[in-house]
């Protein structure tokens, strides 16, 4: 495989020659046929007429109105609905993740009453507060909690993939379209 050469298997579990939709002769494959039970209820097409095979709906001022299958539409439309869910999953991490970083860095620390205290004692205090730092960065230093730890790796390489997936997705919604 040569590194300036673009390869593309195809949908996942697609078979060759398997129609999605609509059959060639143009009937409905099953999930065609759930496709269009949906974009029925959706649009409030109510009664289905069995000798046709058709969702319509009846009003006074048009008669009866039949709900036609649009195959191409449906495959944009699922192309998209793929593509706005990816999108909105990789925000939601970015989201997550600067919430996590705005959380440790917003932190109150207490802060001393220096008005109501001597100078002996702010100066035992200052002298105490040191020695704590220094004894904490030498024996105890601060660590992470494991379950941030792995909640930040998480989000961080959910990200990176959801990232990745999208701009594949976007990619292949754009050549999808210029071949119309």
């Amino acid at each position: 495989m040569y590194n300036n050469e673009l390869y593309h298997h195809g949908v996942r579990g697609q078979k060759w020659g398997v129609r999605r939709y609509q059959n060639e002769d143009g009937s409905l494959t099953n999930a065609g046929q759930r496709r269009y039970a949906r974009d029925a209820r959706e649009k409030e097409f109510n009664e289905y007429d069995n000798s046709s095979g058709k969702y319509y709906k009846k009003s006074k001022k048009n008669g009866r109105t039949d709900l036609e299958f649009d195959a191409k539409r449906y495959v944009k439309e699922d192309a998209e609905r793929t593509r706005r869910l990816v999108d909105s999953g990789r925000n939601l991490s970015g989201d997550l993740k600067r919430a996590v970083d705005t959380s440790t860095k917003n932190r109150k620390i207490p802060k001393m009453d220096l008005a109501s205290m001597t100078e002996q004692e702010m100066r035992s205090q200052i002298n105490r507060a040191m020695l704590e730092r220094q004894y904490n960065d030498i024996f105890n230093p601060q660590k992470e909690s494991k379950g941030r730890e792995y909640a930040s790796r998480t989000l961080e390489t959910a990200g990176n993939v959801l990232a990745v997936t999208s701009s594949a997705l976007g990619i292949a919604l754009a050549i999808k379209e210029l071949r119309g």
